[in-house]
């Protein structure tokens, strides 16, 4: 296979060196709350930040000013400028100058954690210690949560209820311009509760639509394309927009197979007819794996699952290292040194990877609208990389740089400061899982839950080789409940502004309903593809394009001396 496709390409031998390009998401989140909110908190650790990055990610789809500041670099001047703070901390010891600038601050405050009662907000109010919760709201936890008990005063409304057995505590309490959550944890198990509660204490309007899609997940080169198109056939001819999440690259580590969609005429031909229908391309990665650890579509891309760590290596053949601690080094400015220079081998590594997903399904007419990364798994700095390539993002967020399994997904769609302006268009209700007992009464369940937070996306997703087994059963049944849901309205991304560019493509969705398309592929481009799909059809490629240059230069030589000799004939004629 890779011989044939050398052959197609043997006459060429010069390759073009692509430089990535910065982009600025050219989206906006329509229908956002204009006041100022900031978020500061106190602590450093993956659940503090991981609540921070989930009170950001939803209220940036409530609020058209959302920013982050941590207590220390707080100003008083960032205190100024705002309408609404949110204090987020569970850690003692912050600094009271800091938490003092607040004293003055007119607008309203929300507390959240068990230390947030130190703000001079809350000085006044009357903690009780910690309990335990089971239940929040009409929710049933799985598991008990802590909780710090609040005495509500006489003039305080109670907006969430906590219940432990027969005993209630408040778990959202609202006093004038000031409220408090009094648990830590807000990801988990409580998110729909608190994210539907913040409509009502910020005195939002209540959306009475809840925008769905449907991704057809995990398209790959050894999909089959009669259930790839079953699958969204069905969608489309119910006036449900497709999106096809789709890998261009297939890799096997323990034969080394490489197979890419250019392979799979049919395939791609089918995906090109869908297209053509209406649907829409996401750029699930390149090769949906890193290194040797799984074949495509189950292996992660952008995030080593073995170290559990990010990317440290540039070719998958080399062998990864654990990332050193900062105890490791003598002082603080190694530790950064170092550590930016990690950073860089991870920048490479995406650049080469997004672009060569973008130019590979670009140059087959399936020009990506959108990304996804693989398992929803990429760093902070995996996600300002995709942020110069991409403006939107499907599926979750992962809130941790040092563990991947820190992970949530909000339920509006935003633009969330960890993904550097990229919009964000949440899976919220998961997917068919044949593994399950009843998936689709987990889809279900997950649904209703969705259901309980005003304007909510409904977002989930399919595998097409399900239709093998179980024909197009669970797609239709899953459909159904979503059809069922009063005022859903389905996601069109082309209704949207968004756009996916590298040096050489450019794809813009106006929000007019069309997708222009600008390309500057060439053949000299597929060279260098072929160089980063694999090492032995790098040398390969060496091999024929230094054979090719020889040829040229045997063939000029050769015509050299034909012309000479025809000279030489000439006058020796002419003469004799």
């Amino acid at each position: 296979m890779i011989y044939k496709r050398l052959g197609v390409l043997c006459g060429l031998f010069l390759f073009l060196l692509l430089v990535p390009i910065d982009i600025a998401a050219a989206t906006s989140v329509n229908g956002l709350d204009d006041r100022n909110v900031l978020i500061t908190y106190y602590g450093t650790n993956d659940e503090t930040l991981a609540n921070v990055y989930f009170l950001d990610s939803t209220l940036s789809g409530l609020f058209e000013h959302v920013e982050i500041i941590d207590l220390k670099s707080v100003r008083k001047a960032d205190i100024e400028k705002q309408d609404i703070i949110i204090y987020y901390a569970t850690k003692e010891g912050a600094n009271i100058e800091k938490l003092n600038l607040f004293t003055d601050f007119k607008g309203e405050v929300l507390g959240v954690g068990k230390e947030a009662k130190t703000l001079p907000q809350f000085r006044d109010w009357e903690f009780l210690g910690m309990k335990s919760i089971h239940r929040i709201g009409d929710f049933e936890l799985n598991y008990p949560i802590d909780l710090l008990s609040v005495k509500p005063s006489a003039t305080a409304r109670v907006l969430v209820q906590g219940q432990q057995f027969s005993k209630e505590y408040p778990v959202m309490i609202q006093d004038g311009r000031n409220s408090f959550i009094t648990i830590s944890s807000l990801f988990a198990e409580g998110r729909n509760v608190i994210s539907a509660a913040f409509f009502d204490l910020f005195q939002l309007s209540k959306p009475n639509t809840h925008p769905a899609y449907i991704r057809l997940e995990d398209i790959s080169p050894m999909s089959d394309p009669e259930y790839v198109y079953e699958a969204a056939d069905y969608l489309l001819d119910r006036d449900i927009p497709v999106y096809l999440a789709v890998i261009p690259v297939y890799v096997n580590p323990e034969s080394d197979e490489i197979v890419t969609l250019s392979d799979k005429p049919k395939l791609t031909k089918v995906l090109k007819e869908l297209v053509d229908r209406g649907a829409y391309v996401i750029s699930h990665g390149y090769t949906h794996m890193y290194g040797n650890e799984q074949e495509t579509g189950e292996g992660f891309e952008f995030w080593d699952s073995i170290l559990n760590q990010p990317i440290t290596t540039i070719n998958p053949k080399d062998k990864p290292e654990k990332i050193m601690t900062e105890d490791q080094f003598l002082n603080k400015k190694e530790y950064e040194q170092y550590i930016q220079g990690v950073e860089r081998v991870e920048t490479e590594y995406i650049n080469g990877k997004l672009e060569n997903s973008i130019h590979s399904l670009t140059r087959l007419g399936l020009a990506p609208t959108s990304f996804e990364a693989p398992h929803y798994t990429m760093s902070s700095n995996g996600y300002q990389v995709t942020s110069h390539y991409f403006s939107a993002i499907f599926g979750q967020i992962q809130a941790s740089d040092k563990d991947w399994q820190v992970m949530f997904s909000p339920l509006f769609i935003s633009k969330p400061s960890l993904l550097n302006g990229m919009i964000l268009y949440p899976e919220t209700i998961g997917f068919v899982d044949p593994a399950s007992a009843n998936p689709i009464l987990d889809i279900e369940k997950s649904l209703n839950q969705v259901l309980q937070v005003p304007g909510s996306v409904i977002g989930g997703f399919y595998h097409p080789y399900l239709g093998k087994e179980y024909g197009l059963d669970y797609l239709k049944q899953m459909v159904a409940l979503i059809e069922n849901v009063p005022n859903v309205e389905w996601i069109e991304l082309k209704n949207e502004k968004h756009v996916v560019k590298t040096d050489l493509v450019e794809i813009v969705t106006s929000g007019n309903g069309e997708i222009e398309v600008k390309s500057e592929l060439s053949w000299l481009t597929i060279i260098k593809d072929k160089f980063a799909e694999d090492s032995l059809e790098k040398y390969l490629w060496i091999i024929v394009i230094v054979t090719a240059i020889f040829v040229m230069l045997f063939i000029i030589h050769i015509v050299t001396l034909r012309m000479r000799y025809r000279k030489r004939l000439f006058k020796e004629t002419k003469h004799g």
